[in-house]
């Protein structure tokens, strides 16, 4: 049977007790265990170094509540929009943005979990019982996390405090430690302790554990992060030598046949051979509000609402209600464009809007001549409420400068499927698996999100949606659960796990690093690995720099959506990289994605209208990108507290 490391079981043994830190760094020993113990063999230093995992993981964002969602929300692939009382994301329109705030990690390095890292590196070099082959094991876990801390520290805010000893309270001068003086010196830290790893980590571990394969991606990830930045080029060969590692020597495959149920990113296939490394959590001490991806993913829809609502369709209900989760973050349409068609004529992966299926049955009208609410299509609910296509808050709150709606789009007389079904249909495999839309089935029911249907925007007491349901026409069905039992209730039992590092992403950087080498062909043939085996499309034919990078950008929004905000650290590389990267723009200007407004749909009620536009709720579209945010300020208290020790202090630049 194979071994399992459920993270939410770490803790229970091996607890370590840590007392107050002196100054600004953590110079206790670690008191509550003894080194005859811990360092006594490498089954103890294992179990010490498994207590370490779950704060990494959690406390460096890589996964846990909020990892994904919260950061996809702050992309063009997701919104995050609450009418009940959560408001918006404010670092969208940076607004909310504070220098108080501890956008790395806490105290900046997190010197409590560094501080085990460099305890078991100390002990296990000076351990005269282990093996050397032991030894180096130990020592590339041990660094392997201490990487992470950094990596999370240097593509947050830039600089960090790089404690890479053991202090104490014997020598307190020894924690006055100089923070990074730039980018370029804190990814040195980075990739050294992350090759050490990628040496010396097991090829095969327990799911849960890493492996040097898994290292190897996060290698390959921050490699591309630190070029980014520092513009050396020898961080490009890292980043290709680490993914062809682990594509041409790991000897795992792709996955195929995707589908709702059967989906690496839920419970339906959670230990596919392709997942490198994930968390995994056991159901026992995990439930549905222990996640902000499933909480806050899943609506709140009653059956009163549905009937209210007039649809015709309705909900179930098989174990209570359904779905009576708190929904704020929502997919949007600029997700849902990146996910192509097969065009059943030709075969050629094509946008929704341009297959031949598509143009031959519907009419693009001109979205400009919209401009009254219910101009499309309205109608009552049984208690009197108005619901209007557009709805009067489509037409305010606008950002200036971007369309109020992209496309109008009406069916043609005599049409044997209807809009939802040409646009939804044959689409890319992993649109199934990350995107509840108009039509789909989930959780056994069957979903209506146009006009009147029963998980629509105003299928509750608000028009726009953002009641616990959705604003953009679309709900998240990558990394939930697809059937939590008995139902989508804050209290329901479930087991999940978030993928951590995945082969998919070794094509994905390997062909990032293939396109700023400037070689098209091995970028391509890269990106075309996931496009075709995942996405069962045809390949890309790009041939020039600039369709390549359209088309990769493409895949790895349609591949890396949803996981830990993969998404929004790639467009802040593609921002500093500028061209065809960045819509043309000069390198490390602002990011045109991250500067304008998301778009959501709507469809009519007999499904012969479309029409997209802006998300303007509670201001939605004032989406704004500065170029200071290319870091996060450093957490001011800590650099007061830096200060009044006469430590260097330096913010960030524009903070």
């Amino acid at each position: 049977m194979k071994n399992i490391f459920k993270y939410g079981f770490l803790g229970l043994t091996l607890a370590v007790t840590m007392p107050s830190c002196i100054d600004t760094m953590d110079t206790n020993p670690a008191s509550s265990f003894t080194g005859e113990v811990i360092w006594s063999s490498k089954a103890t230093v294992e179990a010490f170094i498994n207590s370490i995992y779950d704060g990494v993981i959690q406390n460096c964002g890589y996964a846990g509540s909020g990892s994904s969602i919260v950061w996809e929300s702050r992309t063009p692939n997701s919104i995050k929009c609450s009418q009940v009382n959560e408001g918006i994301d404010g670092v969208t329109t940076e607004l909310g943005i504070s220098i108080y705030d501890s956008w790395g990690t806490k105290n900046n390095g997190m010197p409590g979990m560094l501080r085990k890292c460099n305890l078991v590196i100390s002990n296990v070099e000076a351990n005269e019982t282990l093996s050397e082959d032991e030894k180096a094991s130990l020592t590339a876990q041990a660094k392997f996390l201490r990487g992470l801390i950094f990596f999370h520290e240097a593509r947050s805010v830039g600089r960090f405090v790089p404690i890479t000893m053991v202090l104490d309270t014997e020598n307190p001068e020894a924690a006055n430690i100089p923070m990074t003086s730039n980018v370029a010196e804190s990814y040195k830290y980075v990739i050294e302790d992350l090759k050490v790893a990628a040496d010396g980590l097991p090829a095969e571990n327990s799911s849960g554990l890493p492996t040097k394969w898994a290292a190897k991606v996060f290698l390959s990830r921050a490699a591309l992060q630190a070029y980014a930045y520092t513009k050396d080029a020898s961080y490009l060969d890292i980043a290709v030598n680490a993914a062809n590692d682990v594509v041409n020597n790991s000897g795992i495959s792709l996955a195929t046949g995707l589908a709702p149920n059967k989906s690496m990113w839920n419970e339906t296939d959670l230990y596919n051979p392709e997942i490198l490394w994930a968390y995994y959590r056991n159901k026992d001490n995990t439930q549905v509000s222990s996640f902000d991806e499933l909480m806050r993913t899943y609506p709140n829809i009653s059956t009163d609402n549905v009937n209210n609502s007039m649809s015709p369709t309705a909900l179930k209900q098989a174990n209570g209600q359904t779905f009576e989760g708190w929904a704020i973050y929502f997919p949007t349409q600029d997700l849902v464009d990146h996910y192509l068609v097969t065009d059943e004529l030709t075969g050629e992966a094509l946008p929704w809007y341009e297959t031949s299926q598509y143009l031959n049955n519907v009419t693009v009208l001109d979205a400009s001549s919209v401009t009254e609410a219910g101009q499309v299509d309205q109608y009552s609910q049984i208690n009197g409420d108005p619901r209007r296509m557009p709805t009067p808050q489509d037409l305010s709150q606008t950002k200036d400068g971007y369309d109020t709606f992209l496309r109008y789009h009406q069916l043609n007389e005599g049409a044997t499927r209807d809009l939802s079904d040409l646009m939804y249909q044959g689409r890319d495999k992993r649109f199934y698996t990350a995107i509840v839309h108009d039509k789909s089935t989930w959780m056994n029911e069957t979903i209506e999100t146009n006009l009147g249907g029963n998980l629509s925007q105003g299928v509750r007491d608000k028009e726009d949606g953002g009641w616990y349901n959705t604003v953009t026409g679309y709900y998240w069905r990558k990394s939930n659960i697809e059937n939590p039992e008995p139902r989508a209730y804050h209290a329901s039992k479930v087991a999940l796990h978030f993928n951590l590092a995945r082969l998919g992403e070794a094509y994905m950087n390997l062909a990032e690093a293939q396109l700023l080498k400037k070689n098209i062909p091995a970028a391509v043939e890269a990106l075309n690995a996931t496009r075709v085996a995942h996405g069962g499309l045809t390949p890309s034919t790009a041939t020039t720099e600039e369709e390549a990078w359209a088309d990769y950008i493409r895949e790895r929004n349609c591949e890396m959506c949803n996981e830990g905000g993969d998404i929004y650290y790639s467009y802040l590389r593609w921002g500093k990289y500028g061209g065809y990267a960045n819509h043309g723009r000069t390198p490390g200007g602002i990011i045109a994605d991250l500067d304008r407004p998301a778009y959501k749909i709507e469809i009519s009620r007999d499904r012969t209208k479309l029409l997209i536009g802006q998300v303007t709720l509670l201001n939605s579209a004032n989406r704004n990108f500065t170029e200071r945010r290319y870091l996060f300020p450093i957490d001011q208290d800590f650099l007061d507290t830096r200060t009044a020790f006469g430590l260097d202090a330096v913010q960030n630049e524009g903070w």
